[in-house]
């Protein structure tokens, strides 16, 4: 019985210091918003831009945006540099974009006063009562990031290259779309998003790169989850609903099964490539196998009327640990039709 005793005494012991290394690496001193690898220190100049071309290559400017293949960082605002737990990229949504990576999928949730002066800190004293908009996953204690710092980021990467196109997908949590609605339009992304001419997912007529490159509507928007819904009419939110546009595979396999409605007529075909370890966290280690070059090739010609559900070709792709493999060289092998 003693011994018992003596076990549960130790694994408690090793339970709370596991919770205050956790909370130690969240919120200890070095974590300060102004201080943290997502300040404004970098450069925001796209490494692959260069003149006459759309998203770093002229081949793209005549293609319709959804002939044009994107790669995408899931969940971009967790990372190891902003010091998230269970981080998805080692590096952050800011050095994804200068890399070349032209999708981001972002999670907005509502953050309550909870978690006290650390978050009152990240977001700089500004709150709406006990509530804060952030950009998290799962939880806001696991690390989020402020969406006033993140969207002006974004913005100023649009403002700095004006010859590049982004896709940004959210999904919405915690009711905070109003929230993100008003995030967005404060943030002054609202001047570049392309708005469609009619709501029509089946047929819509999509504009080429350089169509939306010559009228500055260089952001298209998706989102799914809370208050999200499939719209038909002219009054409907520059957020369109992901899933009227963009049909898409399982993730955490490397098959082209469709997930829900396989639909093939959306516009758009999201190759979701990652995959989680046994605990359902991101995985570095797989990240390395799936990123390779060979790993894209393979996935990429199942999707393309291989075998796969879809028939359609995939037009963007979502990887976690954006820096590790081959993702960039194998879309731009793509772009240029050598895939």
């Amino acid at each position: 019985m003693g011994c018992c005793a003596r076990l549960l005494k130790s694994l408690c012991c090793i339970a709370i210091l596991g919770a205050a290394a956790a909370i130690t690496y969240r919120f200890g001193p070095w974590y300060n918003s102004s201080e943290s690898e997502s300040d404004n220190s970098i450069t925001f100049a796209a490494l692959n831009a260069c003149d006459g071309c759309c998203n770093g290559l002229k081949s793209n400017c005549a293609k319709p945006i959804n002939q044009v293949t994107f790669p995408m960082v899931h969940n971009a605002h967790s990372s190891k540099a902003d010091y998230f737990l269970a981080y998805n990229n080692n590096k952050n949504m800011e050095e994804a974009l200068v890399a070349g990576y032209r999708g981001l999928m972002l999670d907005s949730c509502i953050c309550d006063g909870s978690i006290g002066e650390a978050l009152q800190q990240i977001f700089k004293g500004e709150d709406n009562g006990d509530a804060y908009l952030g950009f998290c996953h799962t939880s806001c204690d696991a690390g989020v990031r402020n969406p006033a710092e993140l969207l002006s980021n974004l913005n100023t990467f649009l403002e700095v290259n004006e010859n590049e196109v982004l896709i940004l997908e959210f999904e919405i949590n915690d009711d905070s779309l109003t929230d993100l609605f008003g995030a967005i339009e404060a943030s002054g992304l609202g001047k570049y998003v392309h708005r469609l001419s009619t709501y029509n997912s089946d047929n819509y007529e999509w504009p080429t790169m350089q169509t939306l490159i010559d009228a500055n509507e260089r952001l298209l928007l998706l989102a799914h989850g809370g208050g999200m819904q499939s719209c038909q009419t002219d009054k409907c939110p520059d957020i369109l609903y992901t899933y009227d546009y963009v049909q898409q595979t399982n993730w955490n396999d490397d098959t082209c099964d469709i997930k829900g409605n396989s639909k093939e007529d959306r516009g758009f075909f999201l190759m979701n490539h990652w995959m989680n370890n046994d605990a359902s966290l991101p995985s570095p280690t797989n990240a390395a196998e799936f990123n390779t070059y060979d790993s894209l090739r393979k996935r990429y010609e199942r999707c393309d009327g291989g075998g796969g559900d879809g028939k359609m070709v995939p037009n963007i792709i979502a990887v976690d640990f954006w820096d590790v493999g081959d993702v960039l060289d194998f879309v731009r092998d793509v772009n240029e039709g050598n895939v």
